[in-house]
């Protein structure tokens, strides 16, 4: 067998061994499948990192959580690429690799498609070799198998998400023809690739029924190894979240198939699913470790503003976006009063330095070692990103207790919530509300959408409806968590609340178009540019 070369395609160059690839480049540093996969211990650590490539390209700094963050307004933050591709306007992702941001759209395509490579040599292996079959034993055939529909169900489901199209890749692939030319199919649309992801994950829901295997930590980064019923959990989970986030407008939002979801969030997960992600064994998220970072990150005023029931978010948001600052022209700070307990309570700064929220709070050097002010740069990156407030819900990650929740058991209450709001059961999707609503101090709402608390309080004064009250909830209480740890992002795209010219995906990266002469290389977002969004449902004064 002659091996692929450096110049291909990462998606052929990362699922060479899949089939047997006769090109002529010889590659010394690919190994071919039966020397490299030859035992059970082979196999089960080629599958074991497959989850592994999927998170490094999810959380790592490289790629795009912490711009998806602060698009969204998630967070706020001046620096690096989470600065500039924030920006307002909104600039174009630019699909050129001398482009500076290239490499933090491109990241997740290259990663999960590693991810899929180690995840189909696997499982072609066990089909190919009764040695490795028999070495494993039939609870680690089950094992291996479901790992890796569950690791394809990931990935694809990722790539479905983020960008326009893809391949849909296992070990079934026939990357060449007959005489040695690539013989891969076009690239599939986005909802063809989630179609795909689905099938995946109830591969692996369905093979995790069969056996009473547990999976190990070192292959998923549990408290404890997780079971073969457990597996299937976080799978119907999944399930529901992507089926979700797929939507890149409120139209495919609404169209999303909202019994399943609710089918698989009843199946799914019933508490937070948490991953220890020890960075001395290799894993963390710099998603979390920066945009939450002390020094970093402040709270965006565009969406959390609306927890003031005062009068100060409009007054800021009247005051023209270049001249925008933590401080009113008065000299009066521009800070939340509300009922909100995740706020800090108090009239003044030094109240609400005094009275930290659950969520959020100011802080100052002597109680948390750094001062909001350090974050007050760059103002020709934006004034507008300032404000006092910092949420320190990870702050836990600082102190080397590197507990995620991957999958926040509120996240999945909401979706459930939502699936109820579009299925019109409007009171359902307020009694799963108020589970989280009250709790903070606000009055509890109803099928008719009562808002007594008035929180959110949205951008023209008004009091948000139920549906209101549902995103802020969601957000609120799975801030970071899971995809990408940009979730508001997904959701608000679907829910058409990104900022005007805010791109709603992304393309194949431009290496990958031009190795394969597939098509020209293009870019979408910026101000009236391609697959941008048109102005956010909050009409934000500024958005033209």
């Amino acid at each position: 067998m002659r091996r692929l070369g450096r110049g291909l395609p990462v998606i052929v160059l990362l699922i060479g061994t899949v089939g047997c690839v006769d090109l002529d480049v010889a590659n010394p540093n690919a190994p071919d499948l039966e020397r490299a996969l030859a035992t059970a211990g082979d196999v089960e650590s080629l599958n074991g990192g497959a989850f592994y490539s999927w998170h490094r390209g999810s959380y790592w700094f490289a790629g795009p959580g912490l711009f998806l963050s602060t698009q969204s307004f998630q967070h706020s933050s001046w620096s690096c690429c989470a600065g500039l591709l924030s920006a307002i306007p909104r600039p174009a992702i630019v699909n050129d690799p001398a482009d500076p941001a290239y490499r933090h759209f491109t990241e997740p395509w290259t990663w999960n498609y590693r991810a899929l490579s180690a995840a189909a040599d696997g499982l072609r292996a066990i089909a190919g070799s009764s040695t490795i079959v028999n070495g494993l034993g039939e609870e680690g055939v089950l094992r291996a198998r479901a790992y890796g529909r569950f690791v394809q169900g990931m990935a694809h489901a990722t790539l479905a998400i983020l960008y326009d199209r893809a391949f849909v890749v296992d070990e079934t692939t026939e990357l060449v023809d007959a005489s040695g030319a690539l013989a891969l199919e076009k690239p599939l649309g986005y909802d063809a690739v989630m179609d795909a992801a689905l099938g995946y994950f109830d591969e692996a829901i369905e093979l995790a029924g069969q056996g009473s295997f547990t999976i190990p930590t070192q292959w998923l980064p549990t408290y404890t190894e997780t079971t073969a019923a457990e597996l299937a959990r976080v799978a119907h989970s999944m399930k529901a979240r992507y089926r979700a986030a797929v939507a890149r407008t409120p139209a495919e939002r609404r169209a999303v198939d909202w019994a399943a979801v609710i089918a698989d969030v009843d199946a799914g997960v019933q508490d937070d699913w948490d991953l220890d992600l020890n960075a001395y064994d290799g894993w963390w998220n710099d998603v979390i470790l920066y945009g939450t970072f002390r020094g970093w990150s402040q709270v965006a005023n565009f969406v959390s503003g609306m927890a003031d029931t005062s009068g100060n978010y409009q007054r800021w948001l009247e005051i023209p976006l270049l001249e925008r600052e933590e401080i009113f022209r008065d000299g009066d700070p521009f800070l939340y009063f509300t009922p909100y307990t995740r706020y800090p309570k108090g009239t003044t700064v030094a109240e609400q330095v005094a009275n930290p929220g659950t969520l959020y709070k100011i802080p100052t050097a002597e109680i948390d070692g750094w001062n909001i002010s350090g974050v007050w740069q760059k103002p020709d990156r934006g004034s507008w990103r300032w404000s006092y407030y910092w949420g320190y819900e990870y702050n836990h990650y600082y102190l080397e207790d590197w507990r995620y929740s991957e999958i926040d058991i509120d996240e999945m209450r909401m979706l459930k919530a939502e699936g109820l709001y579009h299925q019109g059961d409007r009171a359902g999707a307020a009694s799963l509300v108020n589970l989280t609503r009250t709790a903070a101090g606000l009055d509890a709402t109803d099928a008719a959408g009562t808002n007594t608390s008035c929180v959110p309080r949205l951008p023209d004064g008004t009091c948000g409806d139920l549906f209101e009250m549902l995103k802020w909830e969601k957000r609120h209480e799975a801030r970071f968590d899971g995809l990408l740890s940009a979730p508001w992002y997904f959701d608000s795209r679907g829910w058409g609340d990104l900022y005007r010219g805010t791109q709603l995906q992304f393309p194949i990266p431009c290496q990958e178009l031009q190795i394969m002469d597939m098509m020209p290389c293009y870019s979408f977002g910026g101000v009236g540019g391609d697959m941008a969004a048109d102005r956010s449902m909050y009409r934000w004064p500024g958005e033209g």
